[in-house]
């Protein structure tokens, strides 16, 4: 029987995150995937600022950034909503943080920039990385059961090119298998929630250049009354600017008849939502996908923890779901690292519930509610051509009623801007209940209840919140760096201004004990580091 230190079911964002994260520690592990190989197709893209240090953490992030189509955000600019590609625009909003009066706010916050990075170009990155530091993946493979043991878990796994089943004995296992997630199934934990219904997606390559390019934007959602039942709304979310694209259809109820379209019924639809049937259309894979409204009842059992789509099921709305994985493999990548060197309890690994399912909770919630919001557009403007025509025709009307009309379409739209400009919701990630942060008994958290916590940015070092971005230089004649590089990489790290001589000291003492890393940095006039901003 083979023997690993982490035994990692699921090879795509989150499995794979952690795969890389702990052979950055050091920590040796196996990861399977039931798949041929890495992602075939774009799948998740719009990767946030949180998701994006994580891979700076990982030093991936100036790798990936050639491979982003938007580098510096200039294709992401836009969601548009429209009769057709060719046709009638209802509106379109600044995406991504791309609202002159906001993007201020985006730069503060992050030394990373939002990214349009596909899923497909992603993972076999991660798993590159993570193979050269000595992760091993193998693909093909599925999990068949798992044993618990007093020392670890006896997985039995499966070759499906041979059928051949074997035994591996880890001492923990991660559980990152996705929204059927046979671990978790295994493990007898609860989903609460519900699946709603079935949404089709398709990759394709076509010239769409005359349609977008002036109003770049990664989502371009379209709403024609030609529709069928099953596609309703679709939406071109694109893969390369302008010629390679994901379109996804939606049905028009949230309980809609099970159908599977042929290539023909697709393509026909597809030349409807362009408006332009002479468009030559390659359709490189048609797949189906639930939407659902669920989240797991714990993360945890035993030695096995799970993170990723196997605990939060959602909408694609606000591009929260790969975000968040890579975030949930961040937070437990180095636990079990710490633990596997002998350098914190065991119970360090029991906060990852504690710490991670209120965000999950959280994103399940937005991506519902974000969802709502694009039901409310779509009812308003009507999705039969009587419905339609009655909307569009008032909306032109100078009567109060057509000016009662276009207010309710635009406060229809601003509602939908909380999925684009939705800075608080990516970034905001908060562990106050948590018995790894430590506060001194008289402390107080800060009172944030005046700021939106999906717009706006919580931003404090009271414990349990994220290290705030800071830009630093060690002086007049060096690059700036950010607080965020100078910390992480799995150590700790302490900064104290002039007169902090004393942290200083007893941070190293720790730091030559050779147990756990500290790194110690003074911030100030003729310290370490200057303070390049006053922040």
């Amino acid at each position: 029987m083979q023997e690993v230190p982490i035994l990692i079911i699921g090879a795509g964002p989150s499995g794979a995150t952690t795969a890389l994260l702990l052979a950055h520690m050091g920590i040796k592990s196996l990861a399977i995937s039931r798949h041929a190989s890495t992602a075939s197709t774009p799948r998740a893209h719009i990767f946030n600022q949180r998701a994006m240090e994580v891979l700076r953490d990982a030093d991936l992030e100036a790798k990936l950034m050639p491979a982003s189509s938007v580098a510096h955000c200039k294709y992401m600019q836009h969601t548009s909503w429209l009769d057709s590609l060719n046709g009638e625009e209802y509106g379109r909003l600044w995406a991504w943080g791309n609202k002159p009066s906001q993007k201020g706010d985006y730069e503060a916050a992050s030394p990373s920039v939002m990214s349009d990075l596909p899923q497909s170009v992603l993972e076999p990155v991660l798993v590159e990385e993570a193979t050269k530091l000595g992760a091993e993946f193998r693909f093909s493979t599925s999990f068949v059961s798992l044993e618990e043991t007093n020392e670890g878990v006896i997985t039995t796994l499966r070759n499906r090119k041979d059928n051949r089943e074997y035994k591996v004995f880890s001492q923990w296992m991660v559980g990152a298998d996705g929204a059927r997630s046979a671990v978790l199934d295994s493990l007898g934990i609860k989903v609460l929630g519900r699946q709603l219904n079935t949404a089709f997606n398709t990759h394709i390559k076509a010239d769409l250049t005359k349609f977008i390019s002036h109003r770049p934007g990664s989502l371009n959602w379209v709403l024609n009354t030609e529709a069928p039942e099953w596609s309703a709304v679709g939406n071109f979310r694109m893969v390369r600017p302008w010629t390679e694209f994901v379109v996804s259809m939606h049905p028009s109820t949230k309980v809609s008849p099970t159908f599977q379209p042929s290539e023909e019924d697709i393509i026909k639809r597809l030349h409807q939502m362009i408006g332009d049937d002479t468009v030559k259309i390659d359709v490189l894979s048609i797949f189906s996908w639930t939407i659902n409204d669920q989240v797991a009842e714990r993360w945890q059992k035993g030695r096995v923890l799970c993170i990723g789509d196997a605990t939060h099921r959602h909408p694609p709305i606000n591009g929260l779901g790969s975000n968040t994985c890579i975030s949930d493999a961040f937070n437990l990548a180095w636990k079990l690292a710490y633990v596997l060197k002998g350098w914190a309890s065991t119970s360090l690994l029991e906060t990852l519930t504690i710490e991670r399912k209120p965000v999950g909770d959280g994103i399940v919630r937005r991506a519902n509610s974000g969802m709502e919001a694009h039901r409310r557009l779509w009812d308003l403007l009507g999705l039969d051509p009587e419905a339609r025509k009655k909307a569009t025709d008032l909306m032109h009307s100078s009567t109060a009623a057509g000016a009662e009309m276009r207010e309710k379409v635009r406060n229809a739209l601003e509602a939908t801007e909380d999925e684009v400009q939705a800075l608080g919701i990516q970034m905001n990630q908060r562990y106050l209940s948590s018995p790894a942060t430590v506060v001194e008994p008289d402390d107080t958290p800060p009172d944030l209840s005046s700021l939106n916590p999906i717009r706006q940015v919580w931003i404090s070092t009271f414990p349990g919140y994220h290290l705030p971005h800071v830009w630093l230089a060690p002086n007049s004649r060096s690059e700036r760096i950010s607080t965020l590089d100078l910390s992480g990489h799995g150590g700790f790290t302490l900064f104290t201004g002039i007169g902090g001589e004393p942290w200083v000291q007893a941070a190293q003492i720790i730091f030559a004990s050779k147990k756990v890393p500290v790194r110690d940095y003074t911030i100030g006039f003729r310290c370490d580091y200057i303070d390049c901003y006053q922040d």
